[in-house]
């Protein structure tokens, strides 16, 4: 179910899936999604929207800003960090996976925006190219973060436990990310 609603000065839209909580993520151009159970009553909803709406609204203006700053990667660019990103990556991955202990399917890259990298049901794990563009400690983490979920597919606290045995300060990483993904170009 996929619904436009209205809670206080905040306009969101609602996707109700079999999920155990209740999410708000704000894209670039500062459209509000909700991601909620199901069975969620919508006056339940409406309040985490509006318990929300302070932190909504400064995100929102972030957002706005970085998005009106931030550059657009040139075809010529891109190209490059795919091609940095297939010489190396493979190689971190397989050299972090023997200390961690784990044994990925493979290495993809990929061209997504959204995400840094995930890992697939049958163990493969994807990165995107811009993940070349992160400092080496960072792009570590996200490897670290993404090898994780062979032991562990969610993210749930024995999952953030395999990731703090390998990266003891994940939880500075993982801000880090979040203030760089603000201002690299797309």
């Amino acid at each position: 179910m996929n619904d436009r609603k209205i809670t206080g000065k905040t306009e969101y839209r609602l996707i109700r899936s079999e999920r155990k909580t209740v999410s708000a993520e704000i894209s670039e151009n500062g459209e509000v999604t909700v991601r909620a159970p199901k069975r969620m009553p919508q006056r339940a909803v409406d309040a985490f929207v509006a318990k929300h709406s302070d932190w909504i609204e400064k995100n929102r203006e972030r957002l706005s800003k970085s998005a009106q700053t931030r550059g657009v990667l040139s075809e010529e660019q891109k190209n490059y960090l795919k091609k940095l990103a297939k010489e190396q990556l493979p190689s971190r991955t397989a050299e972090i996976a023997e200390i961690m202990g784990v044994k990925p399917a493979g290495v993809k890259i990929t061209s997504a925006e959204k995400r840094w990298g995930s890992c697939s049901g049958r163990n493969t794990i994807c990165y995107s190219y811009r993940v070349m563009m992160l400092p080496q400690e960072l792009i570590d983490f996200v490897i670290i973060h993404e090898l994780a979920h062979i032991k562990e597919k969610n993210h749930g606290a024995g999952f953030y436990r395999i990731v703090e045995r390998f990266e003891p300060d994940y939880r500075e990483k993982m801000k880090k990310i979040k203030e760089i993904s603000l201002v690299l170009p797309k």
